[in-house]
């Protein structure tokens, strides 16, 4: 993997830990609790960045992109769902808008943009015969995994705290 490969996938799973981050902040902070479908478009975004973590760690394959691409899909529709839940006339948003968009909507952006971001990975990327990962990744790397394990453990806790073993309300 080219070293301009590695910093791309790096780089998009580091912005998509600042959104998650950044949802955090709007939940513990602004005190909105998330809800069942918030709660599955950070799923998606975990799930992106997980499939470009693989990339980082075992080499790239195109089924690691396959998985990223096919997570933004789903968070996507996810967002796509949501905001069309509060698209028609008369009915509210869901939250606080974060510079004039909902949140649901920052979420389809960004999945939109992330679509946009592996598909010029893709677009620019030349298979190499001999390519092997080092076992000595740099500092780039490894933020990006330790960053990404932390937000999707607080995930899991959070999630756990809010909903329960059952069903979110």
């Amino acid at each position: 993997m080219q070293i301009w490969e590695r910093g791309l996938n790096a780089l998009v799973v580091l912005i998509l830990c600042g959104v998650l981050l950044s949802a955090y902040f709007v939940q513990f902070f602004w005190h909105e609790e998330p809800c069942p479908l918030c709660l599955l478009q950070r799923l998606g975004m975990i799930s992106v960045a997980a499939g470009l973590l693989l990339n980082l760690f075992f080499g790239v394959r195109m089924s690691h992109y396959a998985l990223s691409l096919l997570s933004c899909l789903f968070g996507g529709f996810v967002a796509l769902r949501q905001i069309s839940l509060h698209v028609c006339p008369g009915f509210s948003t869901f939250g606080l808008p974060v510079l004039g968009l909902s949140l649901y909507t920052w979420s389809f952006i960004v999945f939109a943009c992330a679509v946009c971001a592996i598909s010029l990975i893709l677009f620019l990327y030349r298979p190499d015969k001999s390519e092997q990962v080092p076992l000595n990744q740099e500092w780039f790397s490894k933020l990006a995994l330790g960053l990404t394990l932390a937000i999707s453990l607080a995930n899991i806790l959070t999630t756990y705290l809010q909903c329960g073993w059952g069903v979110c309300e």
